[in-house]
């Protein structure tokens, strides 16, 4: 699964809706091609073991981190 189809996935899992469900494209927020290549898997290359985007979109926080993690986060939420 790409970053940009975990970050679907997550905000309509918070939202309690079904990714379809979701009215706000994401690339309203950011450029879900260039983030898809920028953190893909290159077989037998280098691994990226750094660097992170992070922005918002639909009011929640998203972090994409070079090893894979995606993080969606509400800004209310206490850390």
């Amino acid at each position: 699964m790409t970053p940009s189809q975990r970050i679907l996935e997550r905000v309509a899992e918070l939202g309690g809706v079904p990714p379809s469900a979701i009215d706000e494209p994401l690339f309203e927020a950011v450029a879900p091609d260039a983030l898809d290549v920028l953190f893909r898997s290159v077989p037998d290359g280098p691994t990226r073991d750094d660097g992170e985007i992070r922005f918002a979109y639909l009011g929640y926080d998203v972090t994409v981190r070079a090893e894979g993690t995606v993080t969606v986060r509400s800004p209310f939420r206490v850390r």
